[in-house]
């Protein structure tokens, strides 16, 4: 890899849907430790983008290069061994509803076993404590708040102590008033270094939070800088629109 830090190297990725390509040759290179969020209109391809970067969608052309694996060497690539060191953060949380929340932390580190089940637990009950919920261990996600359960869901995905995360759009199925909890979870990762690719509507926490934002539309990077070029001295007419109707 070119870059020693690289941690996501991406050239020319396309992603078609039978006749319809979504992502029409994406070059992107991200490196350890980087915030990038990614804005951009409903059906721009944001959510295909990053569910290219663990193999949850079939990469159609390009190169995708995540933590040195090359997930398009069909051959040589273990995409389940890439997985694990890469979280991923849903919009909808997917906790397993018959697990309580400890039990839904430990569940991968064990099933794989890179923990034993005390282990786990141990882990699982430090994330509780990091993301303010150790409180809630027993609890079934039935009897949490959205806010809660997102939160639980990050625990979650840092139980395998991944060195990236993936976030696709966080907080958009949250009420207002828990988008702040989330978030703020979502910073201290960053605030400790973790490299993180959002997908978010959050300009807000674009502006704080992230070493770079880019602008996607109709499957291509339009724009991308760091938070001050793009959200507040955006150049393209197409990113400009974009601002003008969201901020």
């Amino acid at each position: 890899m070119e870059n020693k830090n690289s941690k996501i190297s991406i050239k020319g990725l396309r992603k078609s849907f039978g006749h319809l390509e979504v992502l029409k040759g994406m070059d992107v290179e991200i490196t350890e430790g980087e915030v990038v969020c990614l804005i951009g209109p409903s059906g721009s391809g944001k959510s295909t983008f990053l569910r290219c970067l663990n193999a949850l969608e079939k990469i159609t052309a390009g190169t995708v290069i995540v933590d040195g694996y090359n997930l398009t060497d069909k051959k040589n690539v273990n995409i389940n061994k890439v997985r694990e060191n890469i979280g991923m953060v849903f919009q909808h949380f997917n906790l397993f509803a018959n697990l309580n929340v400890i039990e839904n932390i430990m569940l991968a580190p064990v099933e794989l076993k890179k923990m034993t089940k005390e282990q786990a637990r141990e882990k699982g009950m430090e994330l509780l404590a990091m993301v303010g919920l150790e409180e809630k261990a027993e609890v079934y996600p039935s009897k949490l708040s959205g806010g809660q359960k997102q939160r639980v869901a990050i625990a979650r995905a840092l139980a395998m102590n991944p060195d990236i995360m993936l976030f696709d759009e966080p907080t958009s199925a949250l009420d207002p008033e828990m988008v702040g909890e989330v978030l703020e979870v979502m910073k201290n990762l960053a605030k400790n270094g973790m490299t993180m690719v959002v997908v978010t509507h959050e300009m807000g926490f674009a502006r704080e939070v992230a070493s770079r934002v880019i602008f996607m539309d109709e499957g291509v990077i339009v724009e991308e800088g760091t938070p001050q070029e793009v959200l507040l001295n955006p150049q393209q007419p197409r990113t400009i629109d974009f601002l003008n109707k969201v901020l």
